[in-house]
C-alpha cells in the first residue's frame, strides 16, 4: 500500500505510540486524523467510534489506544487497565471491520508472551504459557487484540494484523509518574532529585532484569515501514532493536542523561517482573528495516523534550 496517497486513521493519539505515529505522519506530509480516547468515554463508546471511523473513511487504522504503564500501576489498577484495552480490542477493531477497512495494523505489548518463554521471543512462543503475574490482566487484553486481528483476517479476509514492538520510550511521552515506563519515570525521578538535592533514590527491584528498548520514532518508522509492505500477513510481527540492556544499566545512562549525582539503591523487595525480555526481530529484519536511534541519543531528545514541557 502506497501511505502517500491513503487516507491513515490514528487511534490513540494520545499514547506515547500513538503521539510518535502522530508526529511521524505529520513528518511525512501524510493524510492522518486521530481518535482519541476522550472523545470515546476512554473507547466504551462503540457508537462513537463507528461513527468517527466512517466519518474518516480511512485506509488504515493504526490502532495505539488503550491505557498503560509500569510495574505499579498495574499492581494498583489491572482491572482498569484490563476494561480500558479489552474495549479497544472490541470496539475499534469491530467497528473498522464492520465498515470494511482494508488494512489496519494493532500495537500489542510484548507482555502478551509467556513469562517463562524462550529467549529471544518469537511470535510461535504466544500463547504457550502463563502471563508475568505483575501485568497479567494488561497482558491478556492486549492478547485479545492480536487473537482479534487474527480473527477478523480470516473471517472477513481484511488486511489486519498486529506488531509487538519492545519497551518504548521517546519524547512523545507525557511523563507522568502514573503512567510511566521504566525510562521516562526514572528521567523524572532523577530529574526532581537533582532538583531538590535530593542524595539518593530508590529504583524497584534488583536491577538485573534485562528488556530491549525501542525509541518512539523508530517504532512510527517501522510501523509504516510494515503498513506499506505486510500486504498478505500470516500472524503478528516483532518490533524491536538487536540489543537488550539491564534495569541497572538504563538507570545508570537516564543517570548520566539527567545530570544526576546521587546514588541510585536498589530495593529488592519490589517486584522485578520478568527477568528477561528481548523480541526477536529478524523477520523485520529480512525485509530490511533497521531502527536508527542509539539509546542514550534517544534518551538525551527525550530529556530535551521533558525539558522543554517543564518549562
Amino acid at each position: 500500500m502506497n501511505l502517500t496517497s491513503a487516507r491513515i486513521l490514528i487511534a490513540g493519539g494520545e499514547t506515547l505510540a500513538g503521539a510518535a505515529l502522530v508526529a511521524e505522519a505529520k513528518r511525512r506530509r501524510l493524510a492522518a486524523t486521530t481518535l482519541s480516547a476522550a472523545e470515546t468515554a476512554n473507547w466504551a463508546n462503540a457508537t462513537a467510534i463507528e461513527k468517527a471511523i466512517g466519518a474518516a473513511r480511512p485506509d488504515v487504522v493504526f490502532v495505539a489506544a488503550g491505557e498503560s504503564g509500569g510495574i505499579g500501576l498495574n499492581r494498583a489498577h489491572p482491572a482498569r487497565l484490563m476494561e480500558s484495552n479489552l474495549r479497544v480490542a472490541l470496539n475499534i477493531l469491530g467497528a473498522a471491520a464492520h465498515l470494511r477497512v482494508p488494512h489496519l495494523l494493532y500495537l500489542a505489548s510484548s507482555c502478551c508472551y509467556p513469562r517463562d518463554a524462550a529467549q529471544p521471543l518469537r511470535i510461535e512462543s504466544l500463547l504457550t504459557g502463563p502471563f508475568e503475574p505483575t501485568n497479567a490482566a494488561y497482558s491478556a487484553a492486549k492478547l485479545a487484540g492480536l487473537v482479534h486481528c487474527e480473527a477478523i483476517r480470516q473471517e472477513h479476509g481484511l488486511a489486519y494484523f498486529a506488531a509487538i514492538p519492545s519497551t518504548l520510550y521517546g519524547p512523545e511521552d507525557h511523563f507522568d509518574p502514573d503512567h510511566a515506563h521504566v525510562a521516562s519515570g526514572l528521567m523524572v525521578r532523577m530529574h526532581e532529585a537533582r532538583e531538590k538535592n535530593i542524595p539518593s533514590i530508590s529504583v524497584w527491584g534488583t536491577g538485573k532484569p534485562r528488556r530491549d528498548f525501542l525509541f518512539s520514532r523508530d517504532l512510527a518508522d517501522a510501523c509504516f515501514f510494515l503498513a506499506e509492505r505486510y500486504e498478505a500477513p500470516s500472524g503478528p510481527i516483532n518490533i524491536g532493536p538487536d540489543a537488550d540492556l539491564s534495569i541497572a544499566e538504563v538507570a545508570e545512562t537516564v543517570k548520566q542523561v539527567v545530570g544526576y549525582e546521587g546514588s541510585l539503591e536498589f530495593d529488592a523487595s519490589k517486584p522485578d517482573g520478568a527477568p528477561l525480555k528481548r523480541l526477536d526481530a529478524s523477520p523485520l529484519r529480512a525485509m530490511g528495516w533497521q531502527p536508527k536511534t542509539d539509546f542514550a541519543a534517544g534518551l538525551r531528545e527525550t530529556y530535551a523534550a521533558f525539558l522543554k514541557l517543564k518549562r
